[in-house]
């Protein structure tokens, strides 16, 4: 029977109903505080809209891919429109742009069905969801900042994600104001992942204006923090399958999934975490999804430019010391598929634009924000080198086999591994040259090495024989090699002792046994301070020791108290946090009112002594 196509008023009038009932439907949920629901039904817009993956996982992550993209790109133009991070605005845009899209592609809505191995990759990731949140699950206030004292930079990251709610884009487009709200050195860091935080945390909350208490906000962020890295946990895990899929069955996918749940619980990557690295983490996931598309490119190369061009500019705005690797290993593939590519012109020059857009913020930085020279800056964050010895030896077993010699997608792996490896061995060259050991950001390039190790573990099914002439019963005997290669190989690595947290010896251990009683003291004197002194003045904490606790709880107490800005010029006086005379440099540097909070009668001492030898400042020593 013929069926005439509609008219295009009647196509114009279909779609300018949907867009109404989409902004209606997102003000009400609004209205009713229940706008926690737009994200995911606008993720499961994108994913029945995009074609690729034989799996409902595998459309939600390339849709997730789409979308992280998608917001750093978005949020720059939140960042000047008059509704800032506001939940109706927002997620009636996107709902707008969806419906838009499909009228102009003349898609209509589709998913296809999970698959075993969604259940795999979806119950791995839930158990580190679950090792990410036992501390916090039932802590308390206190308890909760404790286990943010472990790791000084999430109080920075949390200012961050503050002040982008509460002007409404990123921080880089408005420094004068962003000032108000956080040190300055910060306004020019890549903010992706805080902006993406301030978006859902703004439907979280159902208000473009409701930012919360001080304590509140930093429970939040801490959430957003512990959902960020089980997202990098299941994209390690869904990369991992991608990658190997025509190698894999069921009974062979369990200890790849185990293995990379084992390390994101127990090993190298819960550092991340512990230490409070959110960009950091985003980004890596970014970077992971980025280098499985490279590996296993989507049958459209249309879709295939446009979720590249995505996730290029995901990586340039959230963490960007990754773009170059991922950016180099992206024009490999185009290279190689440069014929493909050519016949959809549209496609390619917008991924061109994406690419120029996402090496914006690190050309900004290194140019113009003197972040160059942070580049060999010595940190204590160091990534197990037998850890990595072993996996990259488990790894390079599959590739060597003849199977692996003759499959595209290995192939393509190990050209994607080469500047992702060269570009550690640069920054570790560097730093040595340089006399500062290993370094902090050659060990943060070492873990992008390290996470594309983990996605081709797979490689080690490469020993076992083709799935489709394996017999359905031997399926589990056959795949107990590898489970015995993975355990074998990688449990090698654990005498690399220098690298493990002291006491406990496993990351997985002491992240579940929560802070030590001495950082949950710091953590109730600083919940008393803030709702005892008020947030109109900024407060500097002294006590006994000279240095470095000392530094670190002011910088948290500015958090709590929303005065970041205010404190900066103290917090940040480019002094040595043990130097004998920075609380006077610190006060010296203060051009309004400043308390200082003792915390010991010998705390007590030293502050009244800097007040003396400072007259003319407007200083108020209080005692807790």
């Amino acid at each position: 029977m013929y069926v005439p196509n509609p008219s295009p008023r009647r196509v114009q009038l279909r779609v300018a109903a949907l867009v109404a009932a989409a902004w209606l439907l997102v003000t009400a949920l609004v209205a009713a505080r229940a706008a926690a629901v737009v994200p995911p039904l606008l993720l499961l817009a994108t994913a029945s809209l995009l074609r690729g993956g034989r799996s409902l996982l595998d459309r939600l992550m390339l849709a997730a891919a789409l979308l992280l993209g998608a917001t750093c790109a978005a949020g720059l133009g939140f960042s000047v429109w008059p509704w800032g991070l506001h939940p109706v605005a927002v997620g009636g845009t996107a709902a707008t742009a969806l419906i838009l899209l499909a009228a102009a592609s003349g898609r209509r809505p589709s998913l296809p069905r999970p698959r075993w191995s969604d259940a795999v990759a979806l119950a791995a990731a839930g158990v580190v969801g679950l090792v990410a949140a036992w501390p916090v699950w039932h802590a308390g206030a206190d308890r909760r900042l404790a286990i943010m004292l472990d790791g000084e930079d999430l109080g920075r990251h949390a200012a961050v994600f503050d002040a982008i709610r509460r002007t409404g884009g990123y921080l880089f487009a408005d420094h004068a104001r962003a000032g108000r709200y956080v040190y300055g050195g910060m306004i020019d860091y890549p903010q992706g992942s805080h902006l993406l935080a301030g978006l859902l945390d703004g439907f979280v909350r159902s208000s473009g204006s409701d930012f919360g208490s001080g304590t509140a906000m930093l429970t939040h962020y801490l959430w957003f923090t512990i959902a960020g890295y089980t997202f990098l946990a299941l994209a390690l895990l869904w990369a991992a399958q991608w990658v190997a899929a025509g190698a894999l069955t069921p009974a062979r996918c369990l200890p790849l999934a185990a293995l990379i749940a084992a390390v994101c619980a127990a090993g190298e990557m819960l550092e991340l975490l512990s230490f409070g690295y959110p960009s950091q983490v985003l980004g890596l996931a970014e970077a992971v999804l980025l280098l499985a598309l490279l590996v296993r490119p989507l049958p459209r190369v249309r879709d295939q430019l446009l979720l590249v061009a995505a996730l290029l500019t995901a990586v340039g705005f959230t963490y960007y010391l990754y773009l170059p690797p991922v950016g180099l290993a992206a024009l490999i593939w185009l290279g190689t598929h440069w014929r493909r590519a050519a016949r959809r012109p549209v496609a390619l020059a917008l991924a061109a634009l994406c690419g120029v857009a996402a090496a914006a913020p690190m050309a900004y930085g290194l140019l113009f924000a003197d972040q160059a020279g942070a580049l060999f800056t010595i940190g204590y964050l160091v990534l197990s080198r037998d850890a990595l010895t072993a996996l990259a030896a488990l790894v390079a077993t599959g590739l060597l086999t003849r199977r692996g010699r003759h499959s595209r997608i290995w192939r393509r792996y190990a050209l994607a591994f080469v500047p992702v490896a060269a570009f550690a061995g640069v920054l570790l060259a560097g730093q040595r040259m340089f006399g500062v050991g290993s370094g902090y950001y050659a060990n943060k390039a070492l873990y992008l090495v390290f996470a594309l190790l983990l996605v081709g573990a797979g490689a080690v099914a490469l020993h076992l024989p083709p799935p489709a002439v394996s017999r359905r019963h031997r399926s589990l005997p056959a795949a107990v090699p590898a489970l015995v290669a993975i355990v074998a190989l990688t449990g090698a690595g654990r005498g690399d002792t220098p690298y493990q947290p002291q006491p406990g010896g496993s990351w997985g251990r002491a992240w579940l046994a929560g802070p030590v009683a001495a950082r949950t003291d710091q953590a109730r004197l600083l919940l008393r301070a803030s709702a005892r002194l008020p947030g109109d003045a900024p407060v500097l904490v002294v006590g006994d020791d000279t240095g470095y606790e000392s530094y670190r709880m002011t910088l948290f107490l500015s958090t709590i108290q929303r005065t970041s800005g205010a404190t900066a010029g103290a917090i940040y006086n480019h002094l040595p946090v043990t130097a004998p005379d920075r609380l006077d440099a610190s006060v010296a540097s203060m051009p309004g009112p400043v308390r200082l909070l003792a915390l010991s009668d010998a705390a007590e001492e030293r502050a009244r002594a800097v007040c003396a030898r400072h007259p003319a400042a407007r200083v108020v020593v209080v005692r807790v």
